[in-house]
């Protein structure tokens, strides 16, 4: 099969020819119809900051396709189903695992980084990563369910704890961020609050239906912007990995609310714990990935009119030319949301 590959040491993916592996008993062969290209292949690929379990890779870790084959023990998918594959994953056994809380396992992984990827014609993988795709939702849109949209999902519905009539501030708008104003704009009446030092990433954030937008750098105390437009935030969601921004804004929210740390900056996380966090009874909690929950809950709402994706896919490239989509997302090129790869 052909696939994209990344050698220890490079700063580029290799398209080349790669045996297809084995089907074992209780795995399936899925035919990749769609993979997007996420900020962590960037970090992997162009910035080395990131690494693979082993040398050479196929990276890629939001996938979509159609069932080619299944091993003799596969019971829930057959040949020509449409798929969500999952992005993460997992030993499968242990306590977190058997209670769908796959993103707390010990031996969590993710596709691309410590098992072969989906940057290529197929990919082999157990049914139970396995998620059925309506015909309805395209596989472009289908593909970046597995991360792009279940991550900011878990943050905000699961760690959250999202009400209606929430007031949400997303700060950090890009790949995982963006999505965070689809869902909150989804799940909430109240006013949605995006935050960015990108222009072009609050222009997304108010074509995905953000009430009001800050610009990072344009204002001293984020924390102050914040209580002018919203009069008091009940959740914040975090996927740029700035702190200072953070504390700042902790300022601004109500009492009992819910702050939810999901970014990774390049600088290392500094908390500094002022007195409000006690005196409002705020709730600070990490999110990390998603579970099994996600997919399908996203499916729903999906098929329900409920999430917009309509202005996700910035881009489609052949597998040839994922080279120049892995640099237009480093260089922001045309202000891209997701560039997705069809093998």
């Amino acid at each position: 099969m052909k696939a994209a590959v990344l050698e220890s040491g490079k700063r580029n993916l290799i398209i080349k020819e790669v045996p297809v592996p084995e089907l074992g008993p209780e795995k399936v062969k899925v035919r990749i119809k769609a993979c997007g290209i996420c900020g962590s292949d960037i970090h992997l690929i162009l910035h080395g900051t990131l690494k693979c379990k082993h040398y050479p890779q196929i990276p890629g870790h939001e996938a979509s396709g159609v069932v080619e084959e299944v091993g003799e023990k596969v019971t829930r998918v057959k040949k020509g189903d449409r798929v969500v594959i999952a992005a993460g994953t997992s030993c499968g056994e242990c306590a977190h695992c058997l209670a769908g809380r796959e993103n707390l396992c010990k031996d969590l992984g993710v596709f691309g980084f410590d098992r072969e990827g989906s940057f290529a014609e197929y990919n082999i993988v157990e049914e139970r990563y396995l998620y059925p795709l309506p015909d309805s939702v395209p596989f472009e849109q289908g593909a970046i369910l597995a991360d792009a949209v279940s991550t900011p999902y878990n943050a905000i519905k699961f760690r959250g704890k999202i009400q209606d009539g929430d007031n949400v501030a997303v700060f950090g708008c890009g790949g995982l961020g963006i999505h965070g104003v689809v869902i909150a704009r989804a799940l909430t009446k109240g006013k949605v609050i995006a935050l960015d030092v990108d222009r072009g990433a609050l222009e997304n954030a108010l074509a995905y239906g953000a009430d009001e937008v800050i610009n990072l750098r344009e204002v001293k105390n984020p924390g102050k912007a914040l209580k002018e437009v919203s009069k008091g935030v009940d959740l914040l969601a975090d996927f740029s990995g700035r702190m200072t921004n953070i504390e700042e804004s902790l300022r601004a929210m109500n009492s009992g609310g819910r702050m939810v740390l999901v970014g990774i900056g390049r600088e290392p996380l500094k908390f500094a714990i002022p007195f409000s966090i006690i005196e409002k009874q705020i709730t600070v909690a990490g999110s990390y990935g998603s579970d099994r929950r996600a997919i399908p809950e996203l499916i729903d709402l999906y098929v329900q009119g409920k999430l917009n994706l309509s202005r996700s896919i910035t881009a489609v490239r052949k597998l040839e030319e994922i080279n120049e989509g892995l640099q237009d997302l480093e260089d922001r090129k045309g202000n891209p949301i997701r560039i997705v790869i069809t093998p």
